[in-house]
């Protein structure tokens, strides 16, 4: 049986003392918007504030869908179609297009509906199965009550998704998922390493395995429903009736070429004909009947209760009242003639109160990018505060709130990345400015650096500096073992992902794993989530063209999750980015984390220009950090700590901060050179950071770079073990 998870909603726990709201009132750089009903209770709607997200100049709305065999009577059509401009992609990378507006319309995975939110169905066509489908199967050569690990395809999650279902239903539950690309997951399977292959390498490949477990025929069983896969879906305001009715004609024009697909697909494929006409004529379901509605609903119900997607409100494109006959229209078709296309049964529009979304979220329940966008645009600060700092109390229950001694030990600040946004960079080009004030410590320098946060009783170094081109991987391998003979006490939490992507002259998967196992086997802890600013590569791209791709970041990530690692993750906004942008890095981050879970913490703050920097800042205020981090904490049902940012934003508000989701006070100070390099200078030492706490009403407790709750004598113990390493003077590696 699967478990549902209880809709009971908890107590909604007010601010017990209002000083703090003359603390933020005082500390915030810009006023709250008031009305007459009070300073705090009807926060103005952002809406009219917002900065349009800017539209691709495009004559033709950009489609985009998979080219499996299942699809292609929906697409071959399509794809011909002048009116359109079409691209093949996997399902991934169509709802990637379609949340970062590089596409109009997607022929998206359900999952993704629900994920993104906010979206609009095309009424008609559909990919589904009512029972055994061929393509979604996970296969092995052992029992499946004798596997260790399943290897998926992850061209969806749509199918991971069932996956995960179905591994809950027979008792399950914790079979670890490697995720990889489909053609890499074959060679994976044998002895007790099963597959879950999808889409035509399932339908070419799966019947070669000894167990073959249909996902299609799995759901059919468990709940008596057929299942959908994909369907056509834009974002609203997209899909008027011409729209509609074009996509709905050239379904029904693909599907009387299905015989033709048929012949073409298994003559290029070697398989026999009446296999290949058997799956489409008996397997797949195109319609999106009633029954498949119903599917598609306890999908939607089962995975929400689960905890793996958000709830979701699907909405068909709905018929206008009235329509412009103009320049506008598409040729050849009467604007209102929908007819045979309108499925048997039109979902009703349901859109949920900002109020009974974070009720919602206050209750367990994951919240789509889409609430996210909501949140930030029309609900209370407040009441966002109160929602935060509830679901702050369930993750990570008591009146406690941790802070870590740590040093940033900036090692370097030549970098060849020229990140906009960064003072604190110099080139290595002795033609660039600046290029004779770059550095590279030496190993006395470190050692100064270490004895001091050693003897302060430090935990953690933060070691950082720039994308120096200058020192190869030996130079982290040999520094860390270094580290871990001389301070075994002190925990590595070093690098950024951009400079691990430095050691990988091709950026692959296998090497960027091989390079963070030699950083790991040195002695590294911990992967910092500095670089990721906003991981959308429009924003990437305009801030700094030089850094790594929103792709490789993640990689890099996928690869310290399964090497076992843990990191932190990051968001630098106010770089003029959309609210869409904000909420599409989160969607990201939450995913990944969903996948192989290596983030430990999130950490938001806002871009501060220095004078010497052209970039401009956008997004400021106190109100929007406060706005942005309670969010974060709404958002993240699965990261298990949030940081407050008093470094970019001042101790008081930091101290709002811990009633607005935030579990950690962030680290004491010895030196920070980056962030101060934009002008920013605020400092805490131990006994401020306690007194801030207590101040605020919290219990002070000193963590470990593991979050788990410092303890001296252990500390001094594994201190005593150390050992002076003897140095060549001057030399840096």
């Amino acid at each position: 049986m699967i478990s549902e998870v209880g809709l009971s909603l908890f107590g909604i726990v007010r601010f017990p003392d209002l000083r703090y709201v003359g603390t933020i009132l005082n500390a915030l750089k810009q006023p709250l918007v008031m009305n007459k009903a009070g300073p705090f209770r009807s926060y103005r709607s952002r809406r009219s504030t917002i900065r349009p997200i800017p539209q691709r100049p495009r004559t033709r709305l950009k489609v985009v869908a998979a080219d499996f065999l299942n699809s292609l009577p929906l697409t071959i059509e399509v794809a011909d179609d002048e009116s359109f401009e079409f691209e093949y992609v996997v399902p991934s990378e169509g709802a990637r297009q379609l949340v970062e507006e590089e596409a109009d319309i997607a022929l998206l995975p359900v999952a993704a509906l629900a994920e993104i939110g906010g979206l609009e169905v095309v009424p008609g066509p559909c990919i589904g199965a009512s029972g055994r489908v061929d393509s979604v199967v996970i296969v092995s050569e052992a029992p499946l009550d004798q596997i260790e690990q399943l290897y998926v395809d992850n061209a969806s999650r749509t199918s991971v998704i069932l996956a995960r279902i179905y591994f809950e239903s027979i008792g399950m539950p914790h079979i670890p998922f490697v995720r990889l690309p489909g053609d890499d997951v074959l060679p994976k399977v044998g002895g007790r390493n099963a597959g879950l292959l999808i889409a035509d390498i399932a339908f070419e490949h799966s019947k070669r395995f000894k167990y073959r477990h249909d996902l299609g025929d799995a759901w059919k069983r468990l709940t008596g429903e057929p299942f959908v896969f994909a369907v056509w879906a834009a974002a609203r305001g997209v899909l008027n009736d011409e729209i509609v009715e074009r996509l709905n004609r050239r379904f029904w024009d693909g599907l009387a070429r299905k015989h033709q697909i048929i012949a073409e697909w298994s003559d290029r494929h070697g398989m026999p004909l009446t296999e290949v006409a058997d799956y489409l004529d008996e397997r797949i379901q195109y319609n999106l009947n009633r029954s498949a509605w119903n599917g598609m609903q306890e999908f939607f119900r089962v995975a929400g209760n689960m905890g793996l997607l958000p709830d979701a409100r699907v909405e068909f494109a709905q018929r206008s009242e009235r329509v412009d006959i103009g320049e506008n229209q598409l040729p050849g078709l009467r604007p209102t003639s929908f007819g045979r296309w309108m499925p048997e049964v039109v979902p009703y529009s349901k859109t949920y109160s900002v109020e009974r979304i974070l009720s919602r979220a206050e209750s367990g329940r994951r919240i789509s990018l889409h609430d996210a966008e909501r949140l930030y645009e029309e609900a209370s600060l407040t009441d966002l505060g109160e929602v935060a700092h509830n679901i702050r109390l369930r993750m990570n229950p008591g009146n406690r709130v941790s802070y870590i001694v740590a040093m940033n030990l900036n090692y370097t600040n030549v970098c060849n990345v020229d990140c906009s946004f960064c003072g604190f960079y110099r080139s290595d080009d002795p033609g660039r400015d600046g290029h004779d004030e770059g550095y590279t410590l030496n190993r006395e320098e470190i050692r100064k650096k270490m004895n001091t946060l050693s003897e302060a009783e430090g935990v953690q170094v933060l070691f950082q500096g720039g994308v120096n081109p200058n020192l190869p991987v030996e130079y982290y391998t040999r520094t860390f073992s270094w580290f871990k003979k001389e301070w075994p006490q002190i925990h590595l939490n070093c690098l950024s992902v951009d400079e691990v992507l430095g050691l990988c002259p091709n950026k692959a998967p296998e090497e960027i794993a091989n390079v963070l196992a030699q950083l790991k086997e040195a002695g590294l802890d911990m992967l910092p989530g500095a670089g990721a600013e906003i991981l959308v590569d429009r924003v990437r791209n305009r801030v700094s063209r030089k850094k790594s791709r929103a792709s490789y970041w993640l990689e890099t990530m996928r690869q310290v999750g399964r090497l076992g690692m843990k990191a932190s993750v990051t968001m630098l906004y106010g770089m003029r980015e959309t609210t869409r942008d904000k909420f599409a890095h989160m969607a990201k981050i939450r995913q990944l984390q969903d996948e192989v879970s290596p983030f430990m913490v999130f950490i938001s703050w806002p871009y501060r220009k220095a004078e010497s920097l052209k970039l401009q800042s956008t997004d400021q205020s106190g109100t929007t950090y406060l706005r942005v981090q309670a969010i974060s904490r709404i958002f993240f049902d699965n990261i298990p700590h949030v940081m407050c940012s008093w470094v970019t934003q001042g101790p008081e508000i930091g101290q709002t901060a811990l009633w607005y989701g935030a579990d950690d006070f962030g680290s004491v100070m010895f030196e920070e050179n980056v962030v101060s390099a934009s002008g920013v200078t605020y400092r805490m030492d131990a006994d401020a950071m306690e007194f801030y706490i207590r101040d605020t009403g919290f219990e002070p407790f000193r963590r470990t770079g593991m979050f788990e709750e410092w303890n001296r004598t252990e500390h001094e113990a594994v201190k005593a073990t150390g050992e002076h390493i003897e140095l060549e003077p001057g030399v840096i590696y």
